[in-house]
C-alpha cells in the first residue's frame, strides 16, 4: 500500500488591508461566535481568532489569503502532492533550526486562496 497524507486543516489566512481591519475583524469574529482572541498568538503580521482564523495585517500570499493545511510528514505529503501534478515554490519555504521544513507555499492558488504545507 502506497503513502497516504495525513493532511488536517491547520488554519484559514485571511488578508486584510492594515491592521486596523486585521484587529477589528478578528474582534467581531470573536464577540459573534464566542472564540477568543489569544494576545499570545498575535505577531507583527497578523492576528488570530481561535487558532484557526489568522487575520493578516497586510494582504500576504493568494487573492484572499491562505489555507494551511498540516501533516505529520510533509516532505511524503510534498512529493504525493507533486506526484499528481501539484507544484510548490521554493522561495516561500521555512526551516526548522534542524534543516527540516517548516513550511512551503503551493505555487497554485485555489478559490484565491495560495495554499501552504506545513510540517506538524
Amino acid at each position: 500500500m502506497g503513502f497516504t497524507p495525513d493532511f488536517r486543516l491547520a488554519h484559514v489566512g485571511i488578508n486584510c488591508a492594515d491592521e486596523a481591519e486585521a484587529a477589528a475583524s478578528a474582534d467581531r469574529f470573536a464577540a459573534l461566535f464566542g472564540l477568543a482572541r489569544d494576545p499570545a498568538k498575535e505577531g507583527p503580521g497578523s492576528c488570530y481568532t481561535g487558532t484557526e482564523l489568522e487575520w493578516m495585517k497586510s494582504p500576504g500570499p493568494g487573492r484572499h489569503g491562505h489555507i494551511a493545511l498540516s501533516t505529520g510528514d510533509l516532505p511524503g505529503a510534498r512529493a504525493w502532492l507533486e506526484e499528481k501534478g501539484f507544484a510548490f515554490d521554493e522561495n516561500t519555504a521555512k526551516y526548522f533550526p534542524d534543516g527540516r521544513m517548516l513550511v512551503i507555499y503551493a505555487k497554485e492558488e485555489i478559490g484565491g486562496f495560495a495554499i501552504h504545507l506545513m510540517q506538524r
